[in-house]
């Protein structure tokens, strides 16, 4: 039986433009924090390997040295897609779709179709890509564990969004699910703004989760400074599709946009893989 491919998205020049919006790739390159470059310049045996898609080592240098010299892409993996003549390529700018000598490239989701359903293959690629970038930042999360813990979403916060605040005063009932939950920094209104200040001094706080507390309901913050990743937390959240708050990924590397209470959480999570 025929597995048929269905690719979204359209074939672009290698214009700046075409990436996210930008209007310069050099700045978007610029724009890559330190810790996101360890998280997504990532080994080739970071997405397990399926012999089916291996590509040999020089064309993977090859595809790899054609994108950096005309995008400034840093690319972490190289592997033949489903599609016969597409190779799915894993930067620092996101996944793109390419044939063999980078003269063409695609920007989208790759479907399999197969009777009555259809698998995003970009999205399975892109929840590993999630679970090995925020991995780097274990250190720099703020963490509400649950006592019995069954599972643990990583949650792109800001401090003033309406449901961000929603979700943390109800804590309670998603550690008592068994739910633990990490934030990461996400102020919505950019860097150098009021919230993102706020945020660093939260991250540089002596008790850093009674003052994201604190701050979640509305209470003003006692501003500090220290060495923080809050702006790269930010970027990474941008790298990683995040464009509003809160930002649940879950333990599977998919990514849940916007508020979910603890009841209907838990149900998400227990159905993840079935």
């Amino acid at each position: 039986m025929f597995k048929k491919i269905l690719m979204t998205g359209f074939a672009a020049s290698l214009a700046a433009s075409f990436l996210l919006g930008a209007t310069d790739n050099s700045e978007v390159a610029k724009a890559v924090p330190a810790k996101a470059q360890v998280a997504t310049v990532i080994a080739q045996d970071m997405i397990t390997a399926d012999p089916d898609k291996a590509v040999s080592v020089e064309l993977q240098q090859s595809i790899s040295s054609l994108l950096a010299h005309k995008l400034q892409f840093k690319v972490s993996s190289v592997e033949r897609s489903e599609l016969p003549g597409l190779f799915e390529v894993v930067s620092d700018q996101g996944i793109f779709y390419v044939n063999a000598d980078a003269s063409y490239l695609l920007q989208g989701s790759l479907y399999q179709v197969n009777q009555g359903s259809a698998v995003d293959l970009t999205e399975k690629t892109m929840g590993k890509v999630r679970i090995q970038s925020i991995a780097a930042y274990a250190d720099d999360m703020i963490v509400y564990p649950a006592k019995n813990e069954k599972y643990s979403i990583t949650v792109f916060t800001d401090i003033n969004c309406g449901y961000c605040r929603k979700l943390h005063s109800e804590m309670q009932d998603y550690n008592d699910l068994g739910i633990t939950v990490k934030y990461l920094a996400f102020p919505r209104s950019g860097i150098n703004t009021k919230t993102y200040v706020d945020m660093v001094s939260i991250w540089c706080a002596d008790d850093k989760a009674a003052a994201m507390s604190k701050a979640k309901e509305g209470s003003s913050i006692a501003k500090k400074t220290c060495n923080n990743t809050v702006q790269e937390q930010y970027n990474l959240g941008r790298q990683l599709g995040v464009t509003g708050t809160p930002a649940l990924i879950l333990s599977d590397g998919s990514m849940q946009p916007g508020y979910l209470p603890a009841e209907r959480l838990i149900k998400v999570l227990e159905n993840l893989g079935k």
